[in-house]
């Protein structure tokens, strides 16, 4: 795997906690990214509670479990509720909140809480400094370029900013459809990046590829 790799956390983007456990052990992940919605929906297939399918995920994701809440960004009682469910399943919980104003509110209030809380993916640098300061412990930031924004330009503005303002929150590279997304990120300097399971898996063998490049044109 290409050197850079090791400084970027990989998240598994699933509500399968086997499929979690599988990255972990073989691909070095340390976290894991799901939602409300999917736990719910995997959970009713299983036959078994939300909470406990949560449970289970904890135990093997080796970091963060992040929960997206499905409550409105509106709904500032709806979101502070399911915030508090979610995060009183387990210790490592961290309950994703829409990067409204409303959503804001209820980071800080869940910062006073003891509650982790990420923020959503906010378009632009301001908003994620935004979410940051009210504490957040992870902003997501998309990668590649959509609506005319580089995302990769964006992380690295927030990685070098949370630098010189002494900022704790970290960097989460979302959006990620492709090995060489992973890359990017890292190269951008996201603390993390969140992938489904597949990119993962086919992570090493893209890495593997760029570097015997690498290795070849230097010897050219």
């Amino acid at each position: 795997m290409l050197p850079f790799l090791a400084v970027v956390k990989l998240f598994v983007d699933s509500a399968d906690a086997t499929e979690i456990g599988a990255c972990v052990a073989a691909q070095g992940a340390s976290g894991a990214i799901t939602s409300a919605a999917r736990l719910v929906e995997a959970a009713g297939r299983a036959g078994r509670a939300p909470g406990d399918l949560l449970r289970a995920i904890c135990e093997v994701a080796n970091g963060p479990v992040t929960v997206d809440v499905s409550a409105a960004g509106d709904d500032g009682e709806g979101l502070l509720g399911e915030a508090r469910v979610w995060a009183n399943v387990a210790t490592n919980v961290v309950v994703r909140l829409p990067p409204t104003a409303i959503g804001l509110e209820i980071v800080r209030v869940c910062a006073k809480e003891g509650i982790r809380a990420a923020v959503g993916a906010a378009p632009g640098v301001e908003p994620a400094l935004a979410a940051a300061r009210a504490g957040a412990a992870y902003v997501t930031s998309l990668v590649g370029r959509a609506d005319g924004v580089d995302g990769n330009d964006v992380i690295r503005k927030l990685v070098a900013l949370f630098r010189t303002m002494n900022v704790g929150t970290e960097i989460v590279a979302g959006g990620i459809h492709l090995p060489t997304d992973v890359i990017d990120a890292a190269m951008a300097g996201a603390h993390a990046a969140v992938a489904p399971g597949a990119v993962l898996r086919s992570l090493e063998a893209e890495s593997t590829r760029l570097a015997d490049m690498a290795t070849r044109s230097g010897r050219g």
